[in-house]
This record gives C-alpha cells, structure tokens and sequence, in this order.
C-alpha cells in the first residue's frame, strides 16, 4: 500500500526518497524545524562563511548561478545586503521565453551586478535531450548538468571561493538532511539530487551523436570535495527562513515579471520557461505519477497557508489542466508524423491532457495565498533565442 503523509500531500513515490514517522513524512519533519531554529545564530554562521571568504579573490567575493527566475532575484537582493561583490552566471537552456530573458536582463541591469552567460553548442544540447527524453522521459537534465557544473568551472578558473545557491531541494521538500548540518554543494549531492542518479556519462554511448570537446561543462570538475579547491557551494536556505512564495512575492518591486502557466498558480517558480510547466509538467507525471502543483501545495501546507482538504481539491483541478507539446518538439526539429508517434507510443493515456489552455482560474484559493499573488503576464515569444546579447528571429 503506497504510504501518504497526513499532513501533506507526498506519498512515498517521491524521487528524492521519503521517510515516515508516525505517517508524517520526512519533509515536514524538517519544515517543522523552521519554526525552532534560532536564526539569529544562522546568521552569524553565514556572516562567518562569507568573512573567511571575502576578497580572496580580488574581483569577485562569490558566483550566484541563476535560471532567470524570482529567487534568483530574492538571493541577489540577500548577498548583496551583506556587502558581497557577486559574478552572476547563468547558462543558456535555449527554451525562454521573452519575459524569460527580461527577467535575466533585468536582474543584471538593476542590481548592477557582472554577468557570464554560456551558450551551449545547440546540435550537441539537443542531441543530449533527445537521448534524455528516449532514455528517461525527462528533458532538462542536460541544462541541469550545465546549471550545476558550469557556475564551478568558473570558480575554478577565477579562483573565486564561494558559490552561493538558493535552497536546497532534498531539504525543502523531502527533509533528507536537517537545516542543522549546513550541506553543501558536492559532486555526489548534484548527481544524486539535481540530477536525479545521473550524469552525463549515462547520456554518451547510447546513440547519442556527440563531440567531447563540446561536453567539458557538461562534466563537474575533476574534484572530489570543493573544500579541497578552497571553494565552497552553500544553500542560504540553510542559514534563512526559507519561504519561497512570500519571498518571490517581496521582490515584484525590482519588475520581475511573473509568468502564467496553466500547471499551478504559483507564478514566480521558472517563470519565463517556454516548457517547465508544459511538456516538462507531463513528463514529471508520466515519471513519478504528480505534477509540480502536488510540490506547491505540499510546501504551502507546510507554511500554514493552505489545509490539506483545500489542497487536494485545488490539487485535482489544477491535475485535469492541458499542457502544450507541439512547440517543444518543433523546437527540437522533430516531423509532424514524429510528434504524432511519441504522443501515440510515449505519451499513451496522457493525451487528454494535451492542448492549449490559457483559462486556469485561481478562485479555488485561499485569501492567504492570493494575497502573495499578482497579475501574470502571458509570453509573446516563446522559445526565444538569444547568442551573445543578440536575438535571433
């Protein structure tokens, strides 16, 4: 019998792996601990990590590596209040939409921060998503090895000692370490957990057509412990109380521009993606048998915003919602007939969730939840494509 938590709404499928308690899962054990820490002590813990680190590079105290969205936006605001001088890096994954790359370029004018961004060669980018998507129903596990490994290539190469990343998933959703053991970044926790048990050495040798010299970042540097390099990966979700949607909330004021999506009412997660609520959203179905609404709900639960029968209720609606496929595979290069087969073959049982659907209404919500909402803004451009500061048509 599949276990279920009693408070939330994760049963034991979860990928990260779960533990119950008395019927209460791991995760909101954890969360539970956010309300006992003594924060004021975390602080100084960070104030100590980042004063070991400070200057050691003359040009730049740390990396912050962002996809564009709003926590990016709340952990710049939150380094840079503590007088760090931060290289903001971010890898290309070819799938924003305009408000997508606003959002990028807003952040950088705004905060008046230095940027690196990286353009993956798009043939070999795609090739590794095709054998992604044949081998694991999943296609953004090429950018997420760019995303994790890329940020610490440059350390390397700037000798620049800390890298500085918003939460930490396992622990926010799954509680696979307490907030008390301050983790870190490492070649196994990336592999296990952003990665899902992969890498990209399960992405070569199975018909996957690509070049080594175009797979160095694709690869986490030759290290087996960051310390040992002098550099440092750290969640701030360890050292802060994390509450993501009254955060991303707080930094409207910046004009982030939060997206609509049909896939669940938060607005501020991987807004400006052209597929993270659409053909990514089914596949995590497909996957693990839940939506990204089932990790929303769940983490408002948590936050006392929400109970759990209001949840399952919103939960189903949001379970019933169409996502769009055909402009990610056209983007992939893949035939009207191709389409056709891996809707027939690979996405056989989920086609009566496949369409377009721009209607999502938020009613069933509750005022609390609402509150820390706004308007959306729908894309003009999906998919738009940017190289070297230039949009191509």
């Amino acid at each position: 019998m599949l276990r279920k938590c009693k408070k939330c709404l994760y049963t034991q499928n979860h990928p990260f792996h779960i533990s119950f308690e008395e019927n209460l899962c791991s995760g909101c054990f954890t969360h539970n601990e956010k309300y006992t820490i003594n924060w004021k002590q975390k602080e100084k813990e960070f104030k100590h990590i980042i004063k070991s680190t400070k200057k050691y590079n003359k040009t730049y105290d740390c990396i912050i590596p962002i996809i564009g969205d709003a926590e990016d936006y709340y952990i710049v605001e939150k380094v840079l209040q503590y007088g760090l001088n931060p290289l903001i890096v971010c890898v290309n994954d070819y799938f924003r939409t305009d408000i997508g790359w606003h959002n990028i370029h807003n952040l950088i004018t705004i905060f008046d921060v230095d940027s690196l961004l990286y353009n993956p060669n798009l043939n070999t980018y795609k090739e590794l998503i095709r054998t992604s998507l044949r081998k694991y129903d999943h296609i953004l596990l090429p950018f997420l090895s760019l995303h994790t490994s890329f940020p610490v290539h440059i350390a390397k190469q700037r000798n620049i000692p800390l890298i500085i990343w918003g939460q930490h998933q396992a622990i926010e959703q799954v509680g696979k370490f307490s907030h008390y053991d301050n983790v870190q970044m490492t070649k196994w926790s990336r592999k296990e957990h952003d990665l899902f048990g992969n890498d990209i050495k399960t992405f070569i040798g199975n018909g996957a057509q690509v070049l080594n010299k175009d797979l160095i970042y694709y690869h986490y540097p030759n290290i087996t412990s960051l310390d040992k390099s002098n550099i440092k990966g750290i969640y701030l979700s360890n050292y802060f109380h994390w509450d993501p949607l009254k955060q991303n909330h707080s930094i409207l004021k910046y004009g982030f521009i939060p997206q609509h999506n049909n896939s669940s009412f938060d607005i501020y997660e991987r807004a400006g993606s052209s597929v993270y609520y659409q053909i990514h959203d089914l596949l995590k179905l497909k996957r693990v048998g839940y939506r990204k609404i089932t990790d929303h709900l769940s983490r408002e639960i948590r936050h006392n915003r929400i109970n759990k029968n209001e949840a399952i209720e919103i939960e189903n609606f949001y379970m019933q919602s169409k996502v769009d496929v055909e402009g990610f595979f056209k983007w992939l290069g893949m035939s009207k007939s191709g389409i056709k087969w891996y809707i027939m073959h690979q996405l056989k049982g989920y086609e009566h969730l496949i369409g377009k659907q721009y209607d999502i209404d938020h009613s069933l919500l509750p005022t609390n939840i609402k509150e820390l909402l706004t308007k959306p803004n729908i894309p003009n451009n999906a998919f738009t494509l940017f190289q070297k500061g230039i949009e191509i048509e």
